[in-house]
């Protein structure tokens, strides 16, 4: 349930003007949508496919996806609010980001990530604690 209600947010936040808790508003004309459903969206169906098939062999690789898939997110906001985001981050966070809803505080070049953001990390979070523990209870094959 948990990688389908992460699939379901995914598209939800991407699809669904929910200011301020996105901000689709701020989408510059190269924004590409069927772009980032490609990057997104479809690994995610692969992840659930795999896992799907209850082979302990392939949902270990689904496990390894949502690690990666969460990884990739962690890498992109925290150390922008860790350690100060460089002026390439600022300018898109700017751009995208200035105007949601935020749960942490910003100070100086320390961007937090917005709450859709915080809120998906989490979920990923959730969806890779889960996917672990049930793979790790399936029979090998």
């Amino acid at each position: 349930m948990l990688q389908v209600l992460l699939l379901a947010y995914w598209l939800g936040t991407e699809v669904l003007d929910l200011f301020p808790w996105n901000d689709l508003a701020s989408r510059t004309a190269q924004y590409d949508l069927k772009r980032a459903i490609a990057m997104n969206a479809l690994p995610q169906l692969a992840f659930m496919g795999v896992f799907a098939l209850g082979l302990r062999p392939l949902a270990a690789l689904s496990t390894i996806g949502y690690g990666g898939y969460l990884a990739l997110m962690l890498w992109r906001w925290w150390p922008a609010y860790l350690f100060g985001a460089d002026p390439t981050w600022q300018a898109i966070y700017a751009e995208s980001f200035s105007r949601t809803l935020k749960l942490l505080p910003a100070q100086g070049t320390h961007l937090p990530p917005d709450a859709e953001h915080l809120t998906m990390h989490l979920l990923t979070l959730a969806t890779l604690v889960a996917t672990a523990g049930a793979t790790a209870k399936m029979r090998y094959l």
